[in-house]
């Protein structure tokens, strides 16, 4: 299988690093728009997406397509002269983790596949790396962390972020920035939330703390009994981790039950700096929602969320706002090509195609592709560097990672300017490690600070920033 997927390379060269176009029209700028579960001709390549995108999981299923049809459609643009058309094809898993490895290996056996673009459920995946090895292909997955589960293998890679980077992030803001003394979680009764749990538990455990009170949501969806525990644990904040409505679902329950947020003061009961406060907050419980990136998402017309809300994430993720030229580049081709502006996860699989596609130009090493995307270093394909190598197959710089916040009215200069679905801006704090100076790359500095900073000069102080909430640890609300 690998020596004829290397002819079919060697046959085609892919130029993956123009985001606006240029080469020559033809058959591939009339293939896409919607999912198509098989190839329309048998002269093309194929990038394959499995995916779930019927069901409860959907919404990862809507969001990689998106993305990775822009992708594929960019790839044909850039293509020279008789070189082959690809075509993605879009698979359902239907949220089933031994469909997706089924559908996985089935398009690994055909034998014109470049690799995998995986949007389903994370435990689907490893068990597909025998198909994948034999056919020399990678899976890149968009969604969830099986880095943190330690389930990357030769084949396998991970364009999302680790949890265990955004644990690390998420309990520095609650315990230094914060101050918290008692923090609680509420994931879901999942693989995904059994890894979250897993990194957010080992992260307190680091810093001598322990988790006051742990929920998992039950299927059948009913929040009061898991809140009700967390409100009797007297936590002052509750990360979640789990899907865009189970966030919604907390955060409205939470204001329906009259314990919206309302800043860090009213949250405080065991780091009350007095018994009467602690009291008084308890019986009101009104704790900070945090969460895992999965709760970064667009929010439902006219619905608002408490300032101060918190999820983690690159800054990566404001690639439709913020004026780093690859996050431009994405956003122009992006808009030109959905007419919308990308304000979910469609970046990752983007980059995933794009990174297949950079494999697939450089032609297999050794017949494989795995082998090829491997020696990918410091490439931007529409978000941050990306460097592989034997022994790291992730995309995700641990540095990269930060907090997202919902402001308050008037603490980001960007925020009237921002797409009401989508108010989330950079929490300047939580791109920092000091609180004070910048984590973001040195590259992209002159993009976020004025007086272009020079990359080998200090690190910028964050209250520079032109983006974000800037403000420092005493903010009440932040």
């Amino acid at each position: 299988m690998r020596a004829r997927l290397g002819i079919a390379l060697f046959s085609v060269v892919l130029i993956a690093t123009g985001c606006d176009g240029g080469g020559q029209a033809g058959p591939g700028d009339l293939l896409g728009r919607s999912p198509a579960a098989s190839p329309t001709s048998t002269e093309t390549l194929v990038i394959s997406l499995v995916a779930t995108t019927s069901g409860e999981g959907a919404w990862k299923g809507d969001s990689a397509f998106r993305g990775a049809d822009l992708a594929v459609h960019q790839l044909n643009r850039d293509r020279r002269e008789n070189e082959a058309v690809i075509e993605l094809v879009t698979l359902d898993d239907a949220g089933d983790p031994r469909q997706a490895t089924e559908l996985v290996a089935s398009q690994a056996a055909t034998g014109r596949t470049l690799g995998v673009v995986y949007a389903g459920p994370p435990e689907g995946l490893p068990p597909a790396e025998q198909a994948l090895a034999q056919a020399g292909i990678p899976a890149l997955l968009c969604f969830g962390d099986l880095y943190g589960a330690r389930l990357l293998s030769e084949h396998i890679f991970q364009v999302s972020p680790s949890y265990i980077w955004e644990a690390r992030r998420l309990v520095r803001y609650l315990l230094e920035d914060r101050r918290y003394r008692t923090v609680g979680a509420l994931t879901s009764d999942s693989f995904s939330g059994q890894v979250a749990r897993r990194a957010l538990t080992e992260t307190l455990a680091g810093e001598r703390r322990r988790l006051a009170g742990a929920e998992l949501v039950p299927e059948d969806g009913e929040l009061d009994p898991a809140l009700e525990a967390l409100r009797r644990r007297k936590v002052e904040s509750i990360v979640v981790e789990g899907s865009p409505p189970l966030a919604r679902a907390v955060i409205d329950r939470l204001a329906e039950l009259g314990h919206g947020y309302r800043g860090t003061p009213a949250a405080r009961i065991a780091s009350a700096a007095k018994p009467r406060a602690a009291r008084r907050n308890a019986q009101a419980w009104r704790p900070q929602v945090v969460g895992f990136d999965g709760i970064l998402s667009v929010l439902p017309e006219g619905q608002q969320w408490p300032a101060g809300t918190v999820a983690a994430d690159t800054y990566a993720r404001g690639a439709h706002y913020l004026p780093v030229p690859s996050f431009e580049s994405f956003r122009k081709a992006y808009v030109n090509w959905w007419e919308a502006e990308p304000l979910e996860w469609e970046r990752r699989a983007y980059e995933a195609v794009m990174m297949i596609g950079w494999a697939a130009r450089q032609g297999a090493k050794q017949g494989d592709l795995a082998l090829t995307l491997e020696s990918l270093r410091e490439e931007r394909f529409g978000g941050l560097n990306v460097t592989f190598g034997p022994d790291d197959h992730t995309s995700v710089d641990e540095t990269s990672v930060g907090l997202w916040v919902i402001p308050r009215r008037g603490a980001a200069p960007e925020s009237r300017e921002l797409p009401p679905e989508f108010p989330w801006v950079p929490l300047g704090r939580g791109f920092s490690i000091d609180g004070e100076d910048t984590d973001i790359h040195s590259d992209d500095w002159k993009f976020f600070f004025p007086g272009s900073p020079r990359p080998e000069g200090p690190a910028p102080k964050l209250r520079r920033s032109l983006f974000g909430v800037t403000s420092p640890r005493s903010d009440p609300v932040h």
